[in-house]
């Protein structure tokens, strides 16, 4: 019993080891490929040594995508979008989880109903309205987008952790005569460190990482952003792989450095979503 049970750990850290190189074969190639010319890219993708390593792609890289505006501007969309998001997704996970109401129920079920709506269908009314509102080739465009695209999920986080919370500290907050935005405030606020970090890394990296809504809403010369940026090294007649990987790594090491600051709460976080109410 004990060497089959061996046999099959074996096999599956097998298995897991094996898909794990192959995810990270990408993103080696795509690292060491910001640091070789593209036409050893091309010829010896997999192979970086003394001879092929440049560091050429990186000053290309920062003006053809107007590095430190484009990094402004992506920067000011997911701060403002993330904060938004949480200030209104706490609150209504607070609303829903702590006050018992049809109300509050039947909208949290329309909300996580709006988790499954593909994006891509709601690309062209959202550029439509925003343009109504006057806001297109305005950064607060793409903010209230996204901010707006991501409540969904971020309330379902928030409402399965203030769910998790014991009742206790809530009656004992209104017998000390706190308000109800005061048990929010006092109470649950500083116990929601980990749903906000995971909030943060999970829409933060899609936030920061777009490119459709930015190139629809945005103008790429007067409000540039690093993802479009980027892709401007593809076209049709040649592919500029080695600047668009050190773009890529440029645009990539801020959210790396985010997560590795916030992982100890991301999994506390995530999980805190699925308690059942």
């Amino acid at each position: 019993m004990k060497k089959r049970d061996g046999v099959r750990k074996f096999v599956e850290e097998l298995i897991l080891a094996i898909c794990t190189l192959l995810i990270l074969v990408p993103i080696y190639y795509f690292v060491i490929g910001a640091f070789k010319p593209r036409k050893m890219i091309l010829q010896k993708p997999l192979i970086l040594n003394a001879e092929m390593f440049t560091m050429g792609n990186f000053p290309r890289a920062i003006k053809a995508i107007r590095y430190w505006p484009a990094l402004k501007n992506t920067a000011t969309i997911t701060l403002v979008a993330i904060a938004l998001l949480i200030v209104v997704s706490s609150l209504a996970g607070f609303a829903i989880a702590r006050i018992k109401s049809r109300f509050f129920e039947t909208y949290y079920s329309l909300l996580i109903t709006c988790m499954v709506v593909p994006f891509v269908a709601c690309v062209i009314p959202l550029v439509v309205l925003i343009k109504n509102l006057g806001l297109h080739g305005n950064v607060l465009g793409p903010i209230l987008i996204q901010a707006g695209w991501n409540i969904p999920f971020a309330t379902f986080l928030f409402t399965g952790f203030m769910k998790g919370i014991p009742g206790e500290l809530e009656d004992a907050a209104y017998i000390d005569g706190c308000s109800t935005f005061g048990v929010y405030w006092r109470i649950f606020l500083p116990l929601l460190a980990p749903v906000i970090a995971s909030c943060c890394i999970v829409s933060g990296t899609g936030i920061w990482n777009d490119y459709l809504v930015c190139n629809t809403t945005l103008s790429a010369t007067k409000n540039p952003t690093l993802m479009v940026g980027i892709y401007q090294f593809f076209s049709e007649k040649v592919n500029e792989y080695g600047y668009a990987f050190a773009g890529a790594l440029l645009t990539s090491a801020p959210m790396v450095v985010l997560f590795l600051c916030l992982q100890k709460y991301f999994i506390k976080g995530i999980t805190a979503g699925s308690v059942k109410g």
